[in-house]
């Protein structure tokens, strides 16, 4: 949350030449409701099979691209797992203070609707990070650009 995926993913399908699409935005266009209104109808484990089940669609095109995932996909092995066989897995890692600093603003995030948004931030952070320090590829992100981290990702890719 914060890593800058969708802009980064954006970035880098511009470069790439490859359709971008943002895991979180084609849910929701699936479905016809935001997250926040599925994680409201049907709570996380409803919005995460739906997660699931688009990702296994985005990932059977035939044509390469880009996908951004919402950082709790990587949660489900099944789907770390359709990220494997389909491609590449990158881990846009950046600073807890500086991913805090971020999404703190931001509305939307259903998961930080809560009491303590920060406390719960941390211990989100905490909870994920043995799992996305396990993926292929981490691109430390602080005091980079959208543009300078999709460069970086470009040069890994060759």
């Amino acid at each position: 949350m914060g890593a800058g995926k969708t802009s980064v993913g954006q970035d880098l399908s511009r470069k790439l030449q490859m359709d971008f699409y943002d895991l979180d935005s084609e849910v929701e266009r699936a479905q016809g409701l935001s997250v926040t209104e599925i994680f409201e109808a049907g709570g996380e484990e409803s919005f995460r099979q739906k997660e699931t089940e688009m990702l296994a669609n985005l990932s059977r095109k035939t044509s390469p691209a880009v996908i951004s995932t919402g950082g709790g996909a990587v949660l489900r092995q099944q789907n770390r797992d359709i990220m494997d066989a389909s491609g590449e897995i990158f881990y846009l890692k950046a600073d807890i203070d500086t991913l805090w600093n971020r999404v703190r603003l931001k509305k939307g995030r259903p998961l930080l609707d809560v009491e303590d948004p920060r406390a719960e931030f941390r211990e989100l952070f905490m909870k994920r990070k043995d799992i996305y320090e396990g993926l292929p590829h981490v691109v430390f992100t602080d005091d980079m650009s959208i543009s300078e981290v999709a460069d970086k990702i470009v040069g890994m890719l060759k």
